[in-house]
């Protein structure tokens, strides 16, 4: 019986030696150029690195915000100008370097407490879900490590808001202006306060109420009580088209 388990003992020290031979990562994901060549001696400290391996479902898009943007996104919340997003839930989009947007959004895992001597910012970091799955095909990874993309926060609200597009929008000596046409149909000039922009279209936070007719196209050739003629745009003419069919 003493020699039965003294075998078996053996063979248990003789699985776990072999055991030795393989090397298995800790994490799923891809794996890098091999740093060491076949017939190398590995060894324990800073010569035992084989290679790297990258976890690429979920992934970590990590981006930053400046101290002026967070500044005035709790100023506009003071105001009541912004509803933050309950409990600070913001999604985050991902535009890829050709501007496509990946389908998935992500949410924010983690925000730096310190702001960067360096550049002003806050690292914000989000966590995606990497696979996508596109008509029948099996789903795939898109996002690579180091790959560059743009991110965009979604959640916050902005009651009663107005825009404009950016076009509309004049420089005089004394800050931005529109030309709206008044009830007759002649142009009027209108100081505005422009808030952030959106897309091709600012916000306004001072100077328009709502319901204006705002000139886009030949501001430069207006002047006050100058008759306008009103041209629907190609826009709207478009959207109209697609409703009817």
């Amino acid at each position: 019986a003493a020699a039965v388990e003294a075998a078996q003992a053996k063979v248990v020290q003789a699985e776990l030696t072999l055991s030795y031979t393989t090397i298995r990562t800790p994490v799923t994901g891809l794996s890098s150029f091999a740093v060491q060549q076949e017939g190398a001696y590995i060894g324990f400290g800073s010569d035992s690195l084989l290679t790297y391996v990258a976890q690429i479902d979920p992934m970590w898009v990590e981006f930053s915000v400046s101290e002026n943007q967070i500044l005035r996104s709790r100023r506009e919340a003071d105001q009541g100008i912004i509803e933050q997003p309950e409990h600070g839930n913001f999604e985050v989009e991902i535009i890829l370097a050709d501007g496509t947007v990946f389908p998935n959004r992500g949410r924010i895992t983690f925000a730096d407490a310190s702001l960067s001597e360096e550049t002003g910012t806050f690292l914000i970091r989000a966590e995606v879900e990497n696979k996508v799955t596109a008509d029948d095909t099996m789903a795939r990874e898109i996002l690579r490590p180091g790959q560059f993309v743009r991110a965009r926060l979604h959640g916050m609200i902005r009651p009663n808001a107005i825009l404009v597009p950016q076009r509309a929008v004049q420089q005089g000596a004394k800050g931005s202006f529109v030309w709206i046409i008044d009830e007759e149909g002649k142009a009027e000039f209108q100081p505005v306060t422009v808030g952030q922009w959106h897309e091709d279209q600012w916000f306004i936070d001072h100077g328009l109420e709502g319901g204006e007719k705002v000139v886009v196209n030949g501001a430069l050739k207006l002047r006050a009580g100058v008759p306008v003629k009103i041209v629907e745009s190609e826009k709207k003419k478009k959207e109209a088209a697609g409703q009817e069919m």
